[in-house]
């Protein structure tokens, strides 16, 4: 045995160490060296402690513990502080390498569930095998919002304008969705399409808020539900099919609230919009295609090749309705500017903000603001609204340009003006 430790010293030192504790610990323990105890630490992990004290019973038959040379010792040590020094450079590196990565994508301090092919940062996959050139990434944008399924416009309300109900709803929703997988790949064709990207923007049923609505309504708020639960599945399908992959973002609206008035607490709880997006997550639960983002927060971010898109329903940008000829779009400008400077002022970015409620089609910088898909309407008819067609867009994010294409979609044929009423001179015919 070794000279410089006794027999009894080592049999403690073998005690202390059997509840698992480390070398350093022990060795305040006993009062020996740590070095020491991490030697027969060693020994204990390769034979057992119960072995150890068995074989030294035995006394001067004992096995005794093979001497280590110092330049061993030393060179031990010296290893084994490189390898924490390396352990914490790669932790730092993670660290800088995380924060650089939640600053690209503007998502700092938010849980964010997306896949992979929508994190991916700009440059990566730019170059596929054999190509002679990089080419560009792309993900192909749906923005359905303000569908208010269940809601009836009466023609003979809108002066022969417009009309909306159950079937006609179904016919947009269809339009909309065939729109985009056959629009949408024409953009790409000079990219690698990776997937798409649905924001669905809240009020996608009529909703029971107001009494007229309780009364005019085609469908209850449940049955509201399940209506659009199907349109919205089959435009899922059709899309995963076409793009090979959809991750759905949702948000409540207004119109989806349970209350009798809006609330700033549980405002995402208490919507049927959140519970869409739940049975819809359930009904994909098995198609690994499809991914959901959605929750208590009225708002939510997603990252597209290191940009962030701020998708809200429009109800809460902190601005009210339109002001005189100009409308809705100043409403929608402040409340937009105010969307950007207060996720500016916690360190994100929002690059591109979408929004719906306004039932108005526009695109102010790095906004879109979407239509509707019911349309002109008796309230709209109410307050001197401009007519509008009913519109919902459909874009295009590019790895490098970020928002390349975009096109609000019309959900109907336009109409060919009518014959103007002149008078004509008599004796004049007409051709």
């Amino acid at each position: 045995m070794a000279k410089h430790i006794g027999e009894e010293q080592r049999r403690a030192i073998w005690r202390a160490l059997e509840d698992g504790s480390d070398a350093k610990t022990v060795a305040k323990k006993v009062g020996n060296n740590w070095l020491t105890c991490r030697r027969e630490q060693k020994r204990v992990i390769k034979a057992g402690v119960q072995a150890l004290l068995a074989g030294s019973a035995g006394g001067a038959g004992a096995p005794e513990a093979p001497p280590v040379a110092p330049a061993a010792e030393r060179r031990e040590i010296r290893d084994a502080a490189y390898w924490q020094r390396q352990a914490r450079t790669l932790k730092r590196e993670l660290a800088d390498a995380e924060h650089v990565a939640e600053e690209l994508a503007g998502v700092r301090g938010q849980s964010v569930t997306v896949p992979d092919w929508l994190l991916s940062a700009p440059g990566e996959g730019e170059r596929p095998a054999g190509a002679a050139s990089a080419i560009g990434r792309s993900v192909v944008g749906l923005f359905l919002s303000d569908i208010h399924a269940g809601e009836v416009i009466k023609s003979e309300e809108t002066l022969g304008i417009n009309a909306y109900d159950l079937e006609i709803c179904a016919r947009r929703l269809r339009r909309y969705f065939e729109a985009a997988v056959t629009i949408a790949p024409r953009w790409a064709v000079d990219t690698r399409c990776v997937g798409a990207y649905l924001a669905l923007g809240g009020d996608l049923i009529s909703g029971d808020i107001h009494e007229e609505l309780v009364r005019t309504n085609a469908l209850t708020a449940h049955e509201q539900v399940e209506f659009v639960v199907g349109h919205i599945a089959a435009g899922i399908r059709l899309v995963a099919d076409a793009f090979g992959a959809v991750h759905v973002a949702s948000v409540p609206g207004n119109h989806g609230r349970t209350t009798l008035k809006s609330t700033a607490k549980l405002y995402s709880q208490l919507s049927y919009d959140t519970l869409v997006a739940s049975i819809l997550a359930g009904l994909f639960k098995a198609d690994a295609r499809v991914t959901f983002q959605y929750g208590a927060a009225p708002d939510q971010v997603t990252p597209i090749f290191g940009r962030s898109v701020f998708l809200t329903h429009g109800d809460k940008l902190g601005t009210g309705g339109g002001q005189g000829f100009a409308g809705p779009l100043l409403p929608i400008v402040r409340g937009t500017k105010k969307v950007a400077a207060q996720q500016a002022s916690i360190g994100r970015h929002a690059d591109l903000i979408l929004h719906g409620h306004y039932h108005h089609s526009a695109n102010p910088g790095n906004v879109l603001s979407n239509g509707s898909v019911p349309g002109y309407s008796e309230y709209a008819g109410a307050i001197r609204a401009a007519v509008e067609p009913p519109a919902q867009w459909v874009f295009l994010m590019h790895s490098r340009w970020g928002l390349r294409e975009r096109m609000p979609i019309m959900l109907e044929d336009p109409k060919p003006p009518e014959l103007p009423r002149i008078r004509v001179p008599a004796g004049f015919a007409r051709q």
